[in-house]
């Protein structure tokens, strides 16, 4: 009875060796994994996230952490035009004011994400992550600018999908953490022979 449960458990962490390190992972079930772990982040939109994507279809599940984290670079890049013409149009002073403070988080942001994104290809997982975290701020950072004016924030949405763009990447990061080790893969066939 022991041999068989040790044996179900090294095909178990064997299965998930092979999905979470060789070839294409699943984007749906990375996506779970990732939705499972953060209450920030949507299935759906980790998913339609990814499939926009054609490089997500064949990408391991580190390369899913980077294109998450290349298509939260993009949308830092949409979200700084947004604010060139939202401040274009604005004659609020304070909304202005915000606005400008937001332009300059997202710009920092955009160099944070790209040395996140260099950190995963790296396969330097803790600086990504510490990159990854200093977006999320960063977003966050531009949603109070706009209740410390005590203005509606045009960019909510934005500011949201930033957040979980860059949680979706540092969620996934921590699913790669997860999986067994090689060497405990190797203790667990000792055990077994």
């Amino acid at each position: 009875m022991k041999s068989i449960s040790i044996t179900l458990l090294c095909l178990l962490l064997s299965s998930l060796t092979i999905q979470l390190d060789g070839g294409a992972a699943s984007i749906e079930d990375t996506c779970k994994g990732a939705a499972a772990a953060s209450p920030v982040i949507n299935y759906d939109f980790c998913v339609s996230t990814f499939l926009g994507n054609p490089k997500s279809g064949s990408a391991d599940t580190r390369g899913l952490a980077k294109i998450a984290a290349l298509t939260a670079i993009n949308h830092a890049a949409n979200i700084k035009i947004e604010i060139t013409d939202l401040l274009k149009m604005s004659p609020d002073p304070e909304i202005k004011s915000a606005l400008n403070q937001c332009f300059r988080l997202y710009d920092s942001m955009s160099f944070t994400l790209a040395n996140a994104a260099d950190a995963i290809n790296a396969e330097r997982d803790e600086a990504a992550k510490g990159f990854l975290k200093t977006g999320i701020q960063e977003a966050e950072d531009c949603a109070a600018a706009f209740e410390k004016a005590g203005k509606a924030s045009p960019l909510t949405k934005g500011n949201r999908d930033s957040v979980e763009l860059s949680t979706m990447s540092l969620a996934i990061l921590d699913l790669i953490a997860k999986k067994p080790s090689d060497h405990d893969d190797m203790m667990i066939r000792a055990v077994l022979v």
